[in-house]
């Protein structure tokens, strides 16, 4: 699809202009998926990365930032090969632009891990994971933050590598930074204490792990709202916690919930939904 505003691209003095219209784009987007509409924010950059490659190039740099995100809403969404596709070529174009520690490099790394781990891949993810998290420190100035979000995806992919006390020694750490946060964001404080929670269910302590992902879950809806997809994986695993109490209505509730918000907004075969529907028929 061309932009109604198509002007020939050979003008070098319109580059500024069609990066910031992509820009916008995928500033649009982000703000429907943190609505939660993924479908229409992962067209938003599907078109935007269409038009981006007319006006710019198909190895075009300015490409990774739109290519991560439609990476990230893929994964979300269960659309899993199109998702390690356009990593791929992100990674790829990233690459190309030499070995310099960036911090488009440490999310992409990060994100193909996380890739991986929903695949139930942990064995793979760990080292991208780890890599990330290497590029992001090499950087000369090293947003810490970010490290703290490289860090906890990384404690939760060693929870699923059983390597529980090296995952609790991080999270425990990544907490504590956040505390030293002027004003820290209470989304990823939220995915901290999931991942705290996971780990506690893992190592048996079902009753602390309800306490620690019922508050994971509080946080998320204050920050996401009450529909929002990613509520979802905290109430499967609050559920299960609640199943191996003996709190079966309580569980089923979760469970229930989960379905409903999943709904058509991710592929029938996605993960969490499918684990939810499973848990109700049994």
């Amino acid at each position: 699809m061309k932009p109604s505003w198509e002007v020939d691209p050979r003008e070098r003095r319109l580059v500024p202009t069609y990066r910031g219209e992509l820009a916008s784009r995928v500033a649009r987007a982000r703000a429907l998926q943190k609505a939660g509409d993924y479908p229409a924010a992962a067209e938003c950059l599907r078109q935007a990365i269409t038009e981006g490659e007319s006006w710019l190039g198909a190895d075009a740099h300015e490409l990774v930032v739109a290519l991560n995100e439609l990476g990230i809403l893929c994964k979300y969404s269960g659309y899993f090969d199109e998702a390690e596709q356009v990593y791929r070529r992100a990674l790829s174009i990233e690459e190309a632009q030499g070995p310099a520690a960036t911090a488009d490099l440490a999310s992409l790394l990060h994100n193909i891990a996380g890739l991986a781990h929903a695949r139930g891949d942990a064995s793979s993810a760990e080292p991208l994971a780890r890599r990330g998290i290497a590029v992001r420190s090499a950087m000369t100035e090293v947003n810490q933050e970010a490290l703290a979000r490289d860090r906890a995806a990384w404690a939760a992919i060693l929870i699923d590598l059983d390597r529980l006390t090296e995952a609790q020694a991080i999270l425990s750490e990544v907490l504590a930074a956040y505390e030293n946060v002027p004003t820290p964001d209470r989304y990823e404080i939220a995915v901290t204490l999931h991942n705290l929670g996971s780990l506690q269910a893992r190592a048996g302590e079902h009753a602390t792990a309800v306490d620690t992902l019922s508050r994971a879950y509080a946080l998320k809806r204050a920050s996401l709202g009450r529909r929002h997809p990613d509520l979802a994986i905290t109430l499967y695993n609050l559920g299960r916690c609640l199943q191996n109490l003996g709190r079966s209505r309580a569980a089923k509730r979760r469970f229930r919930r989960a379905v409903d918000i999943l709904g058509s907004r991710v592929t029938d075969d996605h993960p969490t939904l499918a684990a939810c529907r499973d848990a109700l028929s049994r």
